[in-house]
């Protein structure tokens, strides 16, 4: 309790009201043009644990390609660097960002949300899709009351959340995690049992969890670095099971490609992994306490994409941050958007990134949040907004979160 206390206080913005609120969604009224001529596909939508691609933060050499599917896989997708807020650990900051389309940037630092600001009904894409007719089924291999998701997940809007509990038997890499594999094949059994319903499914893996000294006899293929740049044991597990992640994801969209019901996937990494401080200087070429605002925000990006069974758009997002993240499925898939979501989604091409450090502008720049710059107006009334959306009280507008929204 004592520890949670500091994060319990959050900071009103200096104007709350109402009136103003309506104000700034009066801008975005309208509902932006559909991505794609597609009625209501099923959205799956993965975040896969500590996803990353380590060479966005230098050049290195390994023994066997580690994401040669993934790479085949972008050019027919949406895709970029995701930006999230937290590194090596804290995942449920990035699905509540993901999720709500808030950021952990307006909240204090430290903060892990699910623990400290969630205990009655919030809107999310899960209560969008809802709305619309899907199902909404959340699923997690591991435990149950991890970040307490048994808790969060009902009042997020989900009709059924399963666990490792309700796998029939699930295979395990380095004894101790559920595999991507074994993960995929409960996503596909869960599409297939779905019924006549649209499908709104989220899934959190969990095989590319660390620590990453744990018992490699299971892993089914090594990957070692190469062109003298040293041993690094953990980096060196953890690029081995991401290729095994690579295989799994190769199975998973084997499976969509044949599926004839419309069905999108959604794919993010949550953080980058916590492998050895020296291999992570050795790649940005100086130490971590003398590196920029630039160079520090590249440790928190992530790959995203999102590919479809039939034909969207490609488009590359050099840098959006995960609170934009569903909105941008939403458009994808052509459901209708609350005036939030319509919200951010003009909002993003002025301010595409924010995260718990800082934000970039429209030309790339990063700022730090005690800058002044021509996007602190667009902060200060993103405040207020998400403030009234998680905080708002009797005054919360209710009618911006939702697509039906039914005041009795």
């Amino acid at each position: 309790f004592l520890r949670n206390f500091q994060f319990m206080e959050v900071e009103e913005p200096s104007n709350t009201s109402p009136d103003y609120i309506q104000e700034l969604m009066e801008t975005v009224s309208v509902d932006p043009e559909p991505l794609t001529t597609v009625e209501r596909p099923n959205i799956i939508a993965i975040m896969n644990e500590s996803y990353a691609d380590l060479s966005i933060l230098g050049d290195f050499k390994t023994s066997v390609p580690y994401m040669s599917f993934y790479q085949s896989l972008i050019p027919d997708t949406i895709h970029g660097n995701l930006s999230v807020s937290v590194l090596g650990g804290g995942t449920c900051n990035s699905e509540f960002e993901f999720l709500t389309g808030l950021t952990t940037a307006f909240l204090p630092s430290g903060v892990m949300v699910y623990q400290q600001y969630i205990n009655d009904p919030l809107d999310s894409i899960a209560t969008i899709l809802k709305q619309q007719g899907y199902k909404t089924v959340a699923f997690h291999p591991g435990k149950p009351d991890s970040w307490r998701r048994d808790k969060i997940y009902p009042l997020l809007g989900f009709d059924t959340f399963l666990t490792e509990k309700d796998m029939e038997d699930p295979t395990y890499m380095r004894e101790a995690y559920v595999t991507d594999s074994s993960n995929y094949q409960e996503v596909i059994k869960l599409f297939e049992e779905k019924g006549d319903s649209k499908l709104f499914l989220f899934n959190v893996t969990i095989q590319n969890h660390g620590g990453y000294q744990l018992n490699t006899v299971d892993i089914p293929k090594w990957v070692s670095l190469r062109g003298g740049i040293g041993r690094y044991p953990e980096t060196e597990q953890y690029l081995s099971i991401m290729h095994a992640s690579d295989q799994a994801l190769k199975e998973l969209i084997t499976y969509f490609e044949g599926v004839d019901e419309p069905t999108m996937i959604v794919f993010f990494g949550d953080h980058q992994p916590s492998v050895e401080s020296e291999f992570i200087e050795k790649l940005l070429g100086q130490p971590l306490d003398t590196l920029d605002m630039e160079t520090v925000q590249k440790r928190y990006q992530v790959p995203f994409f999102i590919w479809a069974n039939y034909d969207i758009e490609p488009a590359y997002y050099e840098n959006i941050s995960a609170n934009y993240l569903s909105t941008l499925a939403l458009e994808t898939a052509g459901v209708e958007l609350p005036a939030y979501n319509q919200y951010l989604a003009r909002l993003q091409p002025s301010l595409p990134m924010i995260n718990a450090l800082g934000y970039a502008d429209a030309a790339g720049q990063y700022h730090y949040f005690s800058e002044e710059t021509p996007e602190t107006e667009l902060l200060e009334q993103y405040k207020v907004v998400q403030y009234n959306y998680l905080f708002g009280g009797h005054n919360r507008l209710n009618e911006l979160y939702a697509v039906n929204y039914d005041s009795e």
